[in-house]
């Protein structure tokens, strides 16, 4: 059972090697994906805007600590794009299942370990969906995966052929969205005290969230009047509702949970004793 993880990453330098650090022990290659510059499908102006940060530095030094890792770095015009440039990479080293995960994105060793079993328990299992908690604005408020509606889909199986009526006829296995491949067969859901995963993609630096906000896939979507009305008004207001930028019911609230769940390697991270990230 090859696994790898696929890390499709730009300016992710606050949490890049956490993620993958974490996740090493549990896959058979890490590939870390690495823009030169932001996709320009949401924002055109993206690559104007946009302000590198030290990624590819980091992620130069990450690719030395473990000959499991492989970074590739190139310009990507879309997330679904980079993506897919994984899998094509996944099909070429003879991989068995493509796990997408963010560069903000950290798992514990427990669930790392219910994931796998679950994996190798389910082989006609296509896709697997893994929920997480989702952190705001620090490590001691989140959206906890139990109140969340998003399903994430993160681990593909890998489909060369398919069989019809007998006959083994070939099949390439392709991203068709940003969370979403036409992997062959049924779609499990990890229940979240099985396993989570730790999504920091509001836990950022101001400087890293103002480029968030001008380059990932939905920055076509954030109006400034969100960004003034809830982004930067939560700290007062820390009972505020229905805070997602895009579709404002999918974060119904951030909660004040103390951080003790968290993977150990997390407890490291200097963000870890901040009430909130500035």
């Amino acid at each position: 059972m090859k696994i790898a993880a696929v890390f499709c990453v730009y300016n992710e330098e606050e949490y890049l090697e956490y993620a993958v650090r974490a996740i090493l022990p549990a896959v058979s290659r890490v590939f870390i994906l690495l823009g030169k510059a932001p996709y320009n499908a949401y924002n055109p102006n993206a690559r104007e805007e946009s302000r590198k940060d030290g990624t590819e530095a980091l992620a130069d030094r990450i690719a030395r600590l473990d000959p499991k890792i492989t970074l590739i770095k190139g310009v990507w015009d879309s997330e679904v794009d980079h993506r897919n440039f994984g899998m094509e990479l996944c099909l070429k080293e003879g991989m068995d299942y493509y796990w997408l995960v963010d560069g903000d994105e950290v798992y514990r060793q427990d669930h790392l370990e219910n994931i796998l079993r679950g994996i190798r328990e389910q082989p006609k299992t296509g896709t697997f969906i893994v929920k997480c908690h989702i952190f705001w604005r620090g490590f001691a408020y989140r959206i906890p995966a139990q109140q969340m509606s998003w399903r994430p889909r993160r681990i593909f199986k890998i489909t060369r052929r398919r069989n019809i009526l007998g006959v083994k006829i070939p099949y390439r296995c392709t991203f068709t969205g940003q969370n979403e491949t036409n992997s062959l067969g049924p779609v499990y859901e990890f229940p979240p005290e099985q396993a989570v995963f730790y999504h920091f993609s509001y836990a950022r630096n101001a400087r890293a969230m103002q480029d968030k906000f001008r380059t990932f896939s939905h920055a076509h979507e954030i109006k400034q009047e969100w960004v003034e009305r809830v982004w930067k008004q939560w700290p007062a207001n820390r009972e505020m509702a229905d805070i997602h930028p895009v579709d404002p019911p999918k974060f119904p609230k951030a909660l004040h949970v103390p951080p003790d769940d968290f993977p150990e390697i997390l407890k490291k991270h200097p963000y870890y004793a901040l009430d909130i990230i500035e």
